[in-house]
């Protein structure tokens, strides 16, 4: 990610040339602090990036200096070029450029970065599609694109539970096949709103200031955080035997026991599902603690035996 990211960066000092810090925060949407530790990379990578102090000033690349990509190592070709994700750009309907964008940037690299990128993606295919090939249609995705890019306002009617307000958009996330708009509210907070529940949605001509300092994706891994916070929690140790501990989702390391045996630790929702996962083992998970789970799994085995009898 931070190596396209300073890719990004580099070209655009190429491109466009003297830009302050509050431009490049906004092209690469991140905050002006993760843009300053960027330029230092730079610097240190012996790029000849230089700030211009005073009013107008900003960053710059030396006169004449033109990159044609030599730094980049075999990891960071990878990371670039097997990197995309095919759908978000479909959605977002930048696919072809994507492929164009991509040709383009293979043709600069160095013969040996060039084998090296075109090795990675004859071999190495990253595809977040389920078998079903179902996902959320993003119905309201480019009027969102369009208002964050303008910094517009939007009206939403959003449902769970159903009501109308405006917002102004921040970002677009897409985790797995599900979208989700950043935005602030009306008063002031920054709300996570996911795209499949806006019922209706509407340009306004109101615009609004960025907040400064607010990283997407910052953001995010915080919101991730506070999301799982709230998950319940219901901490099991179980036997079970080796070749269906891949079954579970352990939270600690599994430790082997006797016999084909290990001792799997895990976090499920409540005693009901932890009963239904052991009981779907059919014996090869024995409950070790916590005790009640035991008398749980006892009763609901006796109504299964009662019910076939």
């Amino acid at each position: 990610m931070r190596a396209e990211r300073l890719l990004r960066l580099l070209l655009h000092l190429q491109t466009r040339g003297q830009s302050t810090v509050e431009q490049l925060s906004q092209h690469l949407d991140v905050s002006p602090r993760t843009v300053q530790r960027d330029l230092d990379a730079l610097s240190l990578a012996g790029v000849p990036v230089y700030s211009v102090r005073g009013r107008g000033g900003g960053w710059a690349l030396l006169p004449g200096y033109r990159t044609r990509l030599t730094g980049l190592t075999p990891s960071e070709v990878m990371s670039v070029f097997v990197g995309a994700t095919a759908h978000v750009l479909a959605d977002l309907g930048i696919d072809a450029s994507s492929d164009q964008a991509m040709a383009k940037l293979i043709a600069e690299l160095p013969e040996s970065a060039r084998r090296d990128a075109e090795f990675a993606r004859q071999r190495l295919l990253i595809d977040h599609s389920g078998w079903d090939d179902q996902r959320e249609a993003p119905r309201w995705l480019e009027l969102c694109r369009q208002a964050i890019w303008a910094e517009r306002r939007i009206t939403i009617t959003y449902r769970d539970p159903e009501r109308q307000l405006t917002i102004a958009p921040l970002g677009l996330i897409a985790k797995a096949r599900t979208w989700y708009l950043i935005a602030v509210r009306p008063d002031a907070a920054v709300r996570t709103y996911r795209l499949s529940r806006v019922t209706s949605a509407s340009l306004t001509h109101e615009t609004f200031k960025r907040p400064s300092g607010f990283d997407l994706t910052e953001y995010w891994a915080d919101a991730g955080r506070r999301f799982r916070a709230t998950l319940p929690s219901y901490p099991i140790v179980l036997r079970v035997r080796d070749h269906a501990v891949r079954r579970f989702r352990p939270t600690g390391p599994v430790v082997p026991d006797a016999d084909g045996w290990s001792l799997v630790e895990a976090d499920l929702e409540n005693a009901d599902e932890a009963c239904a996962a052991v009981l779907a083992q059919a014996g090869d998970a024995v409950v070790v603690s916590p005790p009640e789970l035991s008398a749980v799994v006892l009763r609901a085995a006796s109504r299964i035996v009662g019910s076939h009898s």
